[in-house]
């Protein structure tokens, strides 16, 4: 998966610039800007730093990390407005010494095996203060939008085989979970949970959910 990423660097923001997903980058943007306005935020798997030019000048601190060092440079170089730090971490793992207001993850969630859940939502829990919340979105699968699923492991995760403009292909982890399985996971690891499934009835591609830490 890291070395996926690392070679899709310099093409990465390309999956934003879909014309048929515009719409609902808008309004998640909004609802996002709102969400972390004044709060201190850790941000997981940055990438290059899509999410964190539009919301880190709405936070009152945000440390953008990801495992990928290439990518943090890509981070570095664009000067986001707002964004107090940037750090490796691991994902899977984090751990931090001060705990913050808000852990924020875009289309993470997809990238992680069905049997590393439990590691990921119980590290991401120390990361936290009391009343604090994960915000997490991720894809929804949309035919005609989405790459194809290529194969699904005895244990129900899927993959799909994407290429890249140096002609390589990569199998890329990338489940699709449905309404359920995320309300099921929200209420298993956190004490209130504020599923936005509501307001996103009129998001097509993305999915969107609060877990607060009680």
């Amino acid at each position: 998966m890291l070395d996926y990423y690392n070679k899709r660097l310099s093409e990465y923001e390309a999956i934003y610039a879909k014309p048929e997903r515009q719409s609902d980058l808008q309004k998640l943007i909004a609802q996002l800007q709102a969400d972390v306005a004044h709060c201190s935020v850790l941000e997981l798997a940055c990438g290059t730093g899509w999410w964190t030019e539009r919301l880190a000048p709405h936070a009152s601190a945000w440390v953008a990390t990801d495992a990928d060092e290439g990518a943090l440079e890509v981070v570095r170089h664009k000067n986001i407005r707002g964004l107090s730090a940037t750090q490796t971490l691991n994902a899977y793992a984090p751990q931090i010494t001060a705990p913050v207001d808000c852990v924020f993850a875009a289309h993470w969630y997809s990238h992680l095996l069905h049997n590393e859940l439990d590691t990921f939502f119980d590290s991401v829990r120390t990361c936290l203060k009391p009343g604090g919340r994960l915000i997490m979105l991720d894809n929804k699968y949309v035919m005609g939008s989405s790459t194809p699923i290529s194969r699904t492991d005895a244990h129900g995760n899927t993959y799909q085989t994407r290429p890249l403009k140096d002609g390589s292909t990569h199998e890329v982890l990338k489940n699709f979970p449905s309404h359920l399985q995320l309300q099921s996971v929200a209420e298993k690891y956190f004490t209130h949970c504020k599923f936005e499934d509501d307001w996103t009835k009129d998001v097509t591609h993305y999915w969107y959910v609060v877990m607060l830490k009680g």
